[in-house]
């Protein structure tokens, strides 16, 4: 049995260096319509890859086998491209489209309408807490604008989610997000904790952060979060990384799946700059888009080095939503794989 589960560990690493591309994020946009006090990326300005070179990245991206886009940035609907973007995804053969915005732009003109012909597409607005939560941290009147969003998304029935932010100013305030998706019909929330990389490095981090002995609170109130959410039938996407929240927000211990991340053998990622990453955490460039085809990045030797790291668990671990979350249930531990051995070993020997 455990010689079972240990090469079934060495087939997902097969599996994983053998699989061609399934997903890739393109940054489309960094300038953003709002100054969230918990972000940075909305100061760095950059336009994003240019308009030619995104259509034929997703042509590229096909034909390596991608099926999954995912438009980043720190707010997609500044770009006026991005609807011809993402109708050009779908029109090509990309399964699902997976998007985060704010919520405060799609209201405007015929936006929403353009969105509703979008079979493939799923929007998630970001919505911290109620509304003097949401607000402090967004903006005044953000919180209307980001609920009138999702109420219009869920009359057109296209499929939205929320997206929140664990951290100091929002975890007492999380149930009201669970009672606000249960009374606009919105069946997704995706949690994730605060991160010093989005935060950037002129933060106040203790603003938003824990301490040491803030865990056992923090692990009671998701726990007490998780159990609510499945009392009033609401999914959280990211429900197998809560319990590694706690220790994470008060303690900063990173986690990475037992069986190691599959994440850089499965997307690839195209900066504003076009410098292609394997993940948002791991920094290393595989090579820029405006120098190499998609084709020859995918394949080159560093792309295959940062695999073997992240299958090996040495990679510096997350716990953001874009991560390998069906990975952290299902892990294997190596110490009890190594007790399981040691009692097979010794009931062989007793029988002999």
């Amino acid at each position: 049995m455990a010689m079972n589960i240990l090469n079934s560990k060495h087939s997902l690493h097969r599996t994983a260096l053998e699989r061609p591309l399934d997903e890739i994020a393109i940054f489309l946009a960094t300038p953003c319509n709002l100054t969230c006090k918990m972000c940075s990326v909305w100061k760095k300005g950059a336009k994003g890859v240019e308009h030619g070179r995104v259509f034929s990245l997703l042509d590229e991206a096909r034909k390596l086998g991608a099926t999954r886009f995912i438009p980043c940035g720190a707010e997609i609907f500044t770009r006026e491209d991005t609807f011809d973007i993402l109708s050009y995804a779908e029109g090509i053969g990309f399964e699902k489209i997976s998007a985060v915005s704010n919520g405060t732009l799609l209201m405007n003109g015929q936006r929403i309408d353009r969105l509703a012909k979008l079979r493939t597409l799923s929007i998630a607005i970001s919505v911290d807490g109620p509304e003097e939560v949401h607000d402090e941290l967004r903006g005044k009147g953000v919180y209307d604008k980001a609920v009138a969003t999702l109420r219009e998304l869920r009359k057109r029935n296209i499929n939205a989610c929320i997206a929140s932010v664990i951290m100091r100013n929002t975890i007492d305030s999380l149930p009201e997000i669970v009672d606000l998706a249960a009374r606009l019909d919105v069946k997704v929330i995706s949690l994730q904790p605060y991160q010093r990389e989005t935060a950037g490095p002129d933060k106040k981090h203790d603003e938003f952060e824990f301490k040491p002995e803030d865990e056992k609170s923090i692990s009671t109130k998701m726990k007490q979060l998780m159990g609510y959410a499945e009392e009033k039938n609401i999914y959280i996407y990211t429900g197998n990384l809560m319990e590694y929240v706690p220790p994470y927000l008060s303690r900063g211990i990173r986690p990475v799946p037992q069986k190691g991340c599959v994440l850089p053998s499965r997307q690839i990622n195209v900066y504003s700059d076009g410098e292609c990453r394997s993940c948002f955490f791991l920094g290393r460039s595989l090579g820029n888009i405006y120098e190499l085809s998609l084709n020859e990045i995918w394949h080159n030797t560093i792309h295959q080095e940062l695999i073997h790291l992240a299958l090996n668990r040495k990679c510096p671990g997350c716990l953001a939503a874009c991560s390998d979350i069906s990975s952290f249930k299902s892990g294997i531990n190596k110490d009890r794989v190594f007790k399981l051995i040691k009692r097979v070993v010794k009931g062989v020997k007793s029988r002999i």
